[in-house]
């Protein structure tokens, strides 16, 4: 199979999508493409990791002469990443209240009505306990049957507007950055 070197901009709805449907650690994007699309068995195509790719050489040179131009050192090249979404700071821009009770949403972005919890401080109260946002998520995900070691909470919980706290979070950051 030959693969093309292409870019293409998606949004965080489509990636996150994407992100529910991948196998960790197994998939590449396209081989989630191809399973969800029902193209082919994802899993007998080979990784990126195995395909021959053909690079063009303007392409090449200029970012040759891009990351010359940025310096040689890994540290000009290396991203940031975002920092971790925080509830206290949400409640302190006013994006959340503290005592506001926020919804559980399945992988899919639906809200589990038999599961919340409410925002106290930097962490949820559930059942008189206090949890992460990611702890308290992998545990009730565990209830509905999902078995993860890795769970993205501020993805799993919601306003009663049903901004999830991942899309405030970013909001918050967008508003920051602003400044």
């Amino acid at each position: 199979m030959e693969f093309k070197v292409i870019s293409i901009d998606i949004d965080d709805e489509v990636f996150s999508h994407l992100e529910k449907h991948a196998k960790p650690y197994v998939d590449t994007p396209n081989m989630t493409l191809r399973r969800l699309l029902g193209l082919t068995d994802a899993q007998t195509l080979p990784t990126q990791s195995n395909a021959v790719v053909e690079v063009d050489p303007d392409l090449e040179a200029l970012y040759l002469q891009a990351k010359a131009s940025l310096g040689s050192t890994k540290a000009s090249l290396a991203r940031t990443k975002a920092p971790k979404a925080d509830l206290r700071l949400l409640v302190k821009s006013g994006y959340l209240k503290d005592g506001e009770k926020l919804s559980f949403l399945d992988y899919q972005g639906n809200v589990v009505h038999k599961f919340s919890a409410v925002v106290s401080g930097g962490d949820l109260i559930y059942g008189g306990q206090r949890y992460s946002m990611s702890n308290l998520a992998k545990e009730l995900l565990g209830e509905l049957g999902f078995s993860s070691t890795s769970v993205r909470g501020p993805a799993h919980w919601a306003n009663e507007s049903g901004k999830s706290v991942k899309d405030l979070w970013q909001l918050n950051l967008d508003k920051t950055h602003e400044k």
